[in-house]
């Protein structure tokens, strides 16, 4: 096939999807408009009321955002935490993703349904349940007691270590679903040939099964990263006063400190970093040809 017979196909695709649509150019244009309108609402002036609200004062809560204490603390620990919690959660993402693809019929169906119960599950709700088996005296204390492993009340609750945990479940489904669709778009006829020619499970994982994944691992990293920068319940909840994020800072200028000027600032830094960071990501990754 030539180069120009390829570039007329690539041309005609466009005009093909909208005659599939069975609407003319004219009309779409039209349909872009309800989803416009609703990011200019939803999005657009939500952040010109915060670009509004920092500003007064003359533009002075950015630089006086740096002179409250817990700021600068914060701004690492939530940096830090969205790391952490975007590598653990890659790490279990990958292995349920291929637990999801291997199991048979049944096991697979309950893997899903647990998946995609924890999906439509409010944080909140999720996090009130970490919670509750994480007290002292709470459901991860009654089970190891009734194998004899817990004397004394467990002292896991508002701990950094007790907070991964809640916060990788709350993430896990954004892990597992990209992956879980690579793995099942692979060619089976690439996993047959490498098995006609001799190659063991792990080479044909190492060769044709792991190059197909890596990019949706890659993808659903960036896209639990970014998400984790804005953690605001779970890390109050399970992680305490001393695993303040980001998030919690903005939250008590606005409602204990009455400046809101500091908050809006704070809020348009994490705000920019969050964007930032993502065109870095997709810069490198090309992430976003991976989500659509």
């Amino acid at each position: 096939m030539s180069s120009s017979t390829i570039a007329t196909g690539a041309r005609m695709a466009p005009v093909a999807q909208r005659r599939t649509l069975g609407v003319s150019r004219a009309e779409l244009r039209w349909l872009m408009w309800p989803p416009l309108l609703f990011f200019v609402v939803a999005l657009g002036l939500p952040m010109v009321a915060l670009v509004m609200q920092s500003l007064e004062g003359g533009g002075a809560a950015y630089p006086g955002m740096f002179s409250v204490p817990a700021f600068l603390g914060s701004l690492g620990r939530t940096l830090l935490m969205a790391l952490v919690t975007m590598v653990l959660t890659s790490i279990l993402g990958a292995v349920y993703g291929l637990a999801l693809v291997a199991s048979p019929a049944w096991l697979r169906i309950v893997l899903l349904a647990a998946l995609m119960l924890s999906l439509w599950t409010s944080v909140m709700v999720r996090s009130f349940g970490w919670m509750l088996m994480e007290l002292p005296k709470g459901a991860i204390y009654w089970f190891l007691g009734l194998f004899g492993l817990a004397d004394e009340p467990l002292e896991i609750y508002q701990t950094t270590f007790g907070m991964y945990p809640a916060m990788i479940a709350v993430m896990l489904p954004f892990a597992v679903l990209p992956i879980m669709s690579a793995l099942q778009s692979i060619d089976q006829e690439q996993l047959k040939a490498a098995s006609v020619f001799g190659a063991g499970p792990l080479l044909t994982f190492r060769t044709v099964t792991w190059p197909q994944m890596l990019p949706s691992i890659i993808s659903g990293a960036v896209l639990v990263f970014v998400m984790a920068l804005g953690f605001y319940v779970t890390p109050l909840l399970l992680g305490g006063p001393s695993n303040m994020t980001i998030s919690g800072v903005i939250n008590s200028q606005l409602k204990t400190a009455n400046r809101p000027d500091l908050g809006a600032a704070m809020s348009i830094l994490l705000v920019g970093a969050t964007i930032l960071i993502y065109l870095i990501a997709d810069r490198l990754f090309r992430v976003s040809e991976k989500w659509g």
